[in-house]
């Protein structure tokens, strides 16, 4: 039997039984005095087991063998569940997960001799008495039932799912956004016959390829969720190892992305998660000394947002010292000696210069002035754009700001002198005129920051009189656009770019127009 056209099936559903180890493994932590799940966590390594036994892969059958032995103690009440019983369990999802993503990566699980053998001193098998509880000492009550004899999930409406290769539905997603270009260019030409036979099928055409594309990418949305929970169990380590005591509050998990953006979420998040451990979060003693909980909190939210999707990693810890930043900066060569501390968005444009920390000793967490220039390069691939609030003692905010989905966008085409130019949706705020000749915008009685789309790009020469003027939203700021023409909305499709070097940081991609002629995506949060 070949059983690689298994492996996409056994490696699903094996990460699904992990993750859903490592929630039960913590909420028992958390509540000692509750109800153990020893049935779910019997259910969900057995599965893992038999699925190892078909794939052929041995080891991995015999450390979720050994990882049952100790729920089967516990359950028995030969063994009390205390931490170091759970830190054993905690070990052998990890070892799992180890081996699944070994087989991810075409490789054969390592044996893992070591982490069995301190799972079977936990409870030798063959021994049921091993790890008695001394007499006295309160047992922790096994949650009742095993896996054969668990009851049923309660009946309720049905919903019936297919899997479908990640794969071909990226594929399918390109040729919808194919169809749109195609959908645009038909709409371009049916304009210029008005009330004809084709501008009526064009009508038609455009009407179902806009529900066409609507379905194709609502399949290919997830929950949050899918990267919001693997945060837990980090914070939970993250807490062992630096020696603080650290909640996670998660909020907005239903909300969804497209599986592009998703994807690339993960690795953005846990920087920015292990950062606020290790530099936002104070000892607990520190904190007590300041009125604050001995816990320190870390708030993972995701909110919707006009046009998009945010996402906020908040601690309440001791914020950034701007001070001590401007101070590195300066030693570093970044800043002149008689630089003023720098505003929100100058200091986040200095945490992420790679090589800049405020950590003066390198750990196992953070100090290589690495992580946030990583999460801003990442972010800024996925379309989005970083922000930061700190303030003293009360903690640091970032905020990402992201779009739904990477594939095709709502954007206002605006044109200098003669180039056209695609705006996204999500960071207009409105549209005006402007009167050139009196330089910086002002909008009832606010002056906004003001470039000249024909300044950015390199045109030389400007338009004169009076010029429409986009207004965008960066940074929870308003700022202003000079263009030379507003061409309407589109949706357009973000084609697959090979940033080449030196590539302006305002150029957020490129599309194809109606009339086959390429039109740059301007990222307008890097204008100003």
């Amino acid at each position: 039997m070949d059983l690689a056209r298994y492996t996409a099936l056994f490696l699903s559903d094996s990460r699904d039984h992990l993750q859903r180890c490592n929630e039960l493994l913590l909420a028992w932590e958390q509540a000692p005095d509750g109800p153990a799940p020893v049935a779910e966590l019997f259910r969900a390594l057995h599965s893992i087991k038999g699925a190892s036994a078909t794939m052929g892969f041995e080891s991995t059958v015999e450390l979720a063998h050994a990882a049952e032995q100790v729920l089967a103690a516990i359950r028995d009440g030969a063994l009390l569940p205390s931490r170091e019983v759970l830190d054993g369990l905690f070990r052998a999802v990890d070892g799992l997960g180890d081996a699944v993503d070994a087989v991810a990566r075409s490789e054969q699980p390592d044996p893992q001799r070591a982490l069995v053998d301190r799972l079977r001193a936990l409870a030798p098998e063959g021994s049921p008495r091993a790890g008695r509880v001394p007499a006295g000492e309160r047992r922790l009550r096994p949650r009742a039932g095993t896996p054969s004899d668990l009851p049923a999930a309660p009946a309720g409406r049905s919903s019936r799912q297919v899997r479908v290769d990640l794969d071909r539905l990226n594929r399918l997603v390109n040729d919808v956004g194919e169809l749109v270009v195609a959908r645009n260019r038909l709409a371009a030409i049916a304009d210029r016959q008005i009330g004809s036979e084709l501008e009526q099928v064009s009508s038609r055409i455009s009407g179902l390829v806009a529900g066409l594309q609507s379905g194709v990418l609502h399949a290919r949305m997830a929950p949050v969720a899918e990267v919001f929970d693997r945060f837990p169990r980090m914070a939970r380590d993250l807490g062992r190892t630096l020696g603080k005591e650290i909640r996670l509050e998660l909020q907005g998990a239903d909300i969804e992305l497209d599986r592009s953006v998703l994807d690339g979420l993960a690795d953005p998040l846990t920087h920015l998660v292990r950062n606020a451990a290790d530099h936002g979060l104070e000892p607990a003693v520190e904190r007590l000394a300041a009125s604050k909980p001995r816990e320190g909190l870390i708030r993972l939210r995701a909110e919707r947002a006009r046009g998009g999707v945010t996402i906020v990693v908040a601690d309440d810890g001791r914020g950034i010292d701007r001070a001590a930043v401007r101070e590195r900066a300066v030693e570093q060569g970044l800043l002149a000696p008689e630089a003023p501390i720098p505003d929100a968005v100058g200091l986040l444009r200095l945490l992420a210069t790679p090589g800049l920390s405020t950590r003066t000793e390198v750990t196992g967490v953070s100090g290589r002035g690495v992580g946030v220039d990583a999460v801003m390069t990442r972010i800024r691939a996925l379309s989005g754009r970083m922000e930061l609030k700190t303030a003293p003692g009360r903690g640091t905010v970032i905020l990402l700001h992201l779009p739904v989905t990477r594939a095709i966008v709502r954007a206002l085409l605006v044109a200098v002198a003669g180039e056209r130019y695609a705006i996204p949706f999500g960071a207009l705020a409105e549209a005006s005129v402007h009167d050139s000749a009196k330089g910086e915008v002002t909008l009832r009685g606010e002056p906004l920051p003001t470039a000249d789309l024909r300044h950015v790009v390199g045109l030389d020469g400007g338009g004169v009189g009076r010029r429409p003027i986009v207004v965008v939203e960066t940074g929870g700021q308003r700022a202003a656009l000079v263009v030379d023409a507003l061409l309407g909305q589109q949706d357009v499709v973000v084609e697959p770019m090979a940033a080449p070097a030196g590539l302006p940081l305002w150029v957020g991609g490129a599309t194809i127009l109606p009339d086959g002629v390429p039109a740059l995506i301007l990222d307008p949060a890097a204008l100003f």
